[in-house]
């Protein structure tokens, strides 16, 4: 699978807003860069920007938003990533926004994940109005992780409806750890997790600490790293192209009759999924919808 690697690397940039630095009370001011583009190089062009020391990015709907520390800017390099893509670095808005204390800010506007009444995604900081049946500790680093992008809700969603106590589950691009942690905490034999991004080693440690489960554990590296062995349960949140590519190896590492859940993807890319997932002998049991966002369920026979 590592000739997805890059594919993988652009699906994390996009969606994500970094808030590492934030969580040392950093003063400094901040640039923001309103950038208007097309949907087809948002991706690569988040992508270079964060190579660039670029690190939050919000989606708009007619492109992005880009964050930078002000000491870090170079606006010749900003200019020729831009210009690489034909845009005009005249055209693009920039606000600068003043030192202030972005933790307490940040932690004001963020919200807890509620997910049908059954399970709470919340920091550490949050305190419960009400009980839930699970509860997930998540140490907020960026949003794709904490359960606020849709697909980690629709798969939270699917993993309520499939039996996991005592089975042996695999997660497929773990993350911030949400849903190995969601499947420990349904009462998983064992989870094994992987993810190719080096901020994973260090969160998904620190967010099964948090939540007190002892039965994960996280490699980090691509399918290439997984040995020969069945898994009861496969989660896989990850992008349509990277699960297209997947379908044949995790048929291989799927029991018979074992459950594969999957997202990142639209509702119009099902079809193509189904069938592709059906050649290495996965049916579609359901499929769920949250916005344009979907995710569904298959058995392998």
């Amino acid at each position: 699978m590592c000739k997805c690697a890059d594919s993988e690397r652009l699906q994390r940039h996009l969606h994500i807003i970094t808030f590492s630095h934030f969580h040392i009370y950093i003063m400094e001011a901040y640039f923001e860069f309103n950038i208007r583009c097309d949907d087809d190089v948002r991706e690569q062009l988040i992508a270079e920007l964060a190579d660039e020391d670029y690190e939050g990015f919000i989606e708009t709907d007619s492109g992005f938003s880009a964050y930078i520390l002000s000491s870090f800017f170079k606006r010749e390099v900003f200019e020729q990533v831009l210009v690489k893509y034909e845009i005009d670095p005249n055209a693009v808005a920039q606000n600068h926004i003043e030192q202030q204390n972005w933790n307490a800010q940040w932690e004001a506007g963020y919200e807890p994940i509620i997910i049908d009444d059954n399970v709470i995604v919340k920091a550490p900081f949050h305190q419960n109005e009400k009980e839930y049946p699970y509860e997930l500790l998540i140490q907020p680093k960026n949003t794709f992780g904490t359960g606020h992008h849709e697909t980690t809700q629709l798969m939270l969603r699917l993993m309520l409806q499939v039996n996991i106590d005592g089975k042996k589950v695999f997660d497929y691009g773990s993350g911030t750890g949400v849903l190995a942690i969601m499947a420990s905490k349904m009462n998983a034999d064992s989870v094994f997790a992987i993810d190719i991004d080096d901020w994973s080693t260090e969160n998904i440690s620190e967010n099964t600490q948090l939540n007190g489960v002892e039965n994960i554990v996280f490699k980090q590296g691509d399918l290439n790293i997984v040995k020969p062995q069945e898994f009861d349960v496969i989660l896989a949140n990850i992008n349509k192209n990277i699960l297209l590519f997947s379908f044949p190896q995790l048929s291989d590492l799927s029991a018979a009759n074992g459950d594969l859940l999957i997202s990142g993807f639209y509702e119009s890319d099902l079809n193509d999924l189904k069938q592709a997932a059906l050649l290495s002998g996965f049916h579609l049991q359901q499929h769920i919808t949250q916005k344009d966002w979907c995710a569904a369920s298959f058995k392998k026979m």
